[in-house]
């Protein structure tokens, strides 16, 4: 799977729809698990799954600051034209400026 396709609004949408797959796991263990230890194991991973994605779905707002979009260490699109232009004239002027 190339995930350079995939471009900033859709690794948004895709991480809202992952934190919501995470909490209902979450809580059909706090449901259906009996065992006390398991449910606490269980919930704390999927914690912290959860806020790993929370805190990648927020360094996506820097996108167009920084001109470099990773999701998990991937590298993304900037699908909006006017911003990904505005990306290479500064990428291009630093370049200018150290050459």
């Amino acid at each position: 799977m190339d995930l350079g396709a995939i471009d900033v609004g859709a690794a948004d949408t895709a991480s809202l729809i992952g934190l919501g797959v995470l909490a209902l796991i979450a809580l059909a263990v706090l449901l259906l698990v009996g065992k006390l230890f398991a449910k606490l194991v269980i919930v704390a991973v999927i914690v912290v799954l959860g806020v790993a994605v929370w805190n990648q779905r927020a360094e996506l707002a820097d996108c167009p600051r920084t001109c470099s979009c990773s999701f998990f260490g991937y590298q993304l699109e900037i699908a909006q034209p006017t911003v990904d232009g505005l990306c290479q004239d500064v990428v291009s002027r630093i370049r200018a400026a150290i050459d």
